[in-house]
């Protein structure tokens, strides 16, 4: 249950009771609620004056001249049922008004020529809270903002607004309003793009980042008495930097988004694009793993820096993306405030490979457009990441009849015409593939080895 709805109803009922009997009242109050005695259903009235000091006005029902004593509870006597101390008495009166009353318990015994006698009690709460400053910390991993007030929050929360439990008999404290003071907090940053944390805390951090925009910020506390309480710091300039990038490959001639369930291969030609916020320096680096019978290091093998007002993007020589595994890591620096963020995304080349199933053993180059080449089937995924290759036919007799060296991903195939322009004839011929990879694996012989056969029938 939230604390408003028994604020609404307490200020109800207390209305109820003081109309009903009228005989003490706080003129100048501005809430009037009821105390939550536990061990009985009386309860007494608790004012609420915005200000250091209030007043109380009491009389006797009948209005006759009367004799009105005042006492004040001091919870420092150890004994509860002398706590209410007398401190004025007045007679032959009709009213009597205190002034400049302080903040805690008050009991009012009236006599009237009567011999009738009648007891008020009431508690008095002064709302002087005042929210002095906002203390900023600043730092690269996150921004700190606390409010001070007057008195502390620490005071206010287990030390003001205190009334006893007159039902019970050792009469314990009860802090439920200076409990629920700070209980309706709201910040705000002029900044819109800055995320504030959701909190209902007098103390806010905002990290993950920290703001990365200048902004001021706002905190509005609404208190248990109605009371709106608000302060607003200077501008406060940002420090923390956040280091984000973009990451793509060339396909095709063209620059795609980095995809990490795809598998690349040698030569990776990337491109490196920074949206790091708010820093004035960036910087590249790339590092692979080698592994040597004594550890597993990291080697550098490229790095590169600017000032991102002049360039954001970087283009690393494709000669190092060789098949392995690589992390590239990006820098954002803040020179002013020192502060410095980075990122780190791990990169995997494919090792070189050619698939055996992807060597046809027939093929008919008879101008049907049907298998009229000798070649790989689904190069881009039957060969991959290779930087020499040579593929030689030779007739049954061990005539050399067609020889190819260059990108396997270029070669058309063999249309079935040896190296002088002549058709083979049909027949079996043997092919020999010699390869090696960017990763300096061979592919000799071996498996890369075999018989095919050409047709040349309808």
């Amino acid at each position: 249950m939230s604390f408003k709805p028994i604020i609404k109803l307490l200020v109800l009922q207390t209305a109820l009771s003081v109309q009903a009997l009228g005989q003490l009242t706080a003129p100048g109050r501005v809430v009037a609620l009821l105390t939550q005695y536990s061990n009985t259903t009386k309860q007494d009235s608790i004012f609420v004056f915005y200000g250091s000091t209030g007043s109380l006005k009491a009389s006797h029902t009948t209005g006759n001249l009367a004799t009105v004593k005042w006492y004040r509870y001091n919870p420092l006597i150890s004994n509860p049922v002398l706590r209410f101390e007398l401190f004025d008495e007045q007679t032959g009166i009709t009213e009597s008004i205190k002034t400049d009353l302080a903040e805690g318990g008050y009991r009012v015994v009236i006599t009237d020529i009567s011999d009738s006698t009648e007891i008020f009690t009431c508690w008095l709460f002064t709302d002087d809270v005042t929210l002095n400053r906002i203390d900023i910390t600043s730092t690269c991993q996150f921004l700190e903002l606390h409010p001070v007030t007057i008195p502390s929050s620490y005071n206010i929360t287990y030390d003001r607004f205190v009334y006893h439990d007159l039902s019970r008999t050792n009469q314990p404290e009860r802090n439920t309003f200076g409990q629920a003071y700070f209980s309706n907090i709201s910040w705000q940053a002029s900044e819109s793009r800055i995320e504030l944390p959701a909190s209902n805390q007098l103390r806010l951090v905002v990290e993950n980042p920290a703001p990365l925009y200048n902004s001021t910020y706002t905190i509005t506390i609404q208190n248990p008495f109605g009371r709106t309480l608000s302060a607003t710091t200077p501008t406060v300039t940002a420090i923390a930097t956040k280091a984000d990038y973009l990451i793509q490959v060339d396909e095709d001639g063209s620059w795609k988004d980095w995809n990490s369930n795809t598998k690349y291969q040698a030569l990776l030609s990337l491109r490196l694009e920074s949206k790091s916020l708010n820093c004035d320096s960036i910087y590249w680096r790339i590092s692979t793993t080698k592994i040597s019978p004594q550890e597993t290091v990291q080697k550098l093998v490229w790095r590169d820096s600017s000032l991102i007002a002049i360039r954001n993007e970087a283009l690393p020589d494709k000669k190092i993306m060789v098949p392995g595994y690589y992390k590239v890591y990006h820098y954002s620096v803040n020179s002013l405030s020192g502060c410095i963020d980075s990122l780190v995304t791990e990169i995997q080349v494919d090792s070189s490979r050619i698939s055996p199933d992807a060597i046809p053993n027939v093929f008919s180059p008879n101008g049907d457009g049907k298998n009229d080449y000798f070649k790989f089937s689904d190069t881009d995924e039957s060969i991959r990441s290779i930087r020499a290759f040579t593929i030689k036919i030779y007739s049954r007799s061990g005539k050399l009849v067609y020889q190819y060296s260059g990108d396997p991903r270029e070669w058309d195939g063999w249309d079935g015409r040896t190296t002088f322009g002549t058709e083979a004839a049909e027949g079996v011929y043997y092919f020999i593939i010699e390869a090696k990879g960017w990763d300096d694996r061979s592919f000799a012989r071996g498996p890369y080895k075999g018989f095919l056969h050409l047709f040349r029938g309808k």
